[in-house]
């Protein structure tokens, strides 16, 4: 059986495209492992929006875990924050991260939960530095009214052991269904959806 040039170059094509496809999936995963270590690195806070009463509700979080094979990305949050009610009634996210060096824009697409393991908890709890312990004994919610604006803090006479904010301390997890991926370039732009199913990946280039 031959195969005639065109027929080649068209294959080769296809070849080449998908190369480049995996590519920057491959990319995209290396750059949340390195966000992880890198202070500074653009990934390392980014921004998630739930919904709230029909209504979007975004903030800033930091990431704090990624795991490829689980198509997983984790934050930590306080468990009386309203974000918690939020996810608990309606699971779907999107969290956006923006390199503005590389001119990259990334959305994910998922579904988000609480971590349920005990186990998990207390073992990110315990890896925690000190100063982010702090954020977990605050005497009131987030997002409660108070008088003064430091009216959340304890007094130097009444503040608990910093193990107290274990009671508080939560791990967020994002469940990956869909990246939306865009590289803005004077050379003209690229954008690719990348769809993930249970033993399939699928790439499509989108008008950006």
């Amino acid at each position: 059986m031959y195969i005639f040039s065109k027929d080649w170059k068209r294959v080769k094509n296809i070849i080449v495209d998908m190369d480049k496809k995996e590519k920057i999936l491959n990319e995209i995963w290396s750059e949340f492992n390195l966000s992880l270590k890198k202070g500074g690195h653009p990934f390392h806070i980014f921004s998630i929006s739930t919904i709230n009463n029909n209504k979007p509700d975004a903030r800033n979080v930091v990431l704090r875990n990624v795991e490829k094979e689980k198509r997983l990305i984790s934050f930590h949050t306080d468990l009386r924050s309203k974000k918690i009610n939020q996810i608990k009634n309606d699971s779907n996210v999107c969290a956006l991260f923006y390199d503005k060096d590389k001119k990259i824009q990334i959305r994910l697409r998922g579904i988000i939960s609480i971590e349920k393991s005990k186990e998990t908890i207390l073992k990110k709890w315990n890896a925690l530095k000190p100063m982010s312990k702090k954020c977990y004994i605050n005497k009131c919610a987030p997002g409660e009214v108070i008088k003064n604006s430091k009216d959340y803090l304890f007094s130097k006479e009444d503040i608990p052991d910093i193990e107290y904010g274990k009671i508080n301390f939560s791990i967020i997890n994002i469940k990956i269904d869909e990246i939306d991926w865009l590289n803005l370039s004077h050379k003209g732009h690229e954008r690719m959806i990348i769809s993930f199913f249970k033993k399939e990946t699928h790439f499509n280039w989108i008008a950006p």
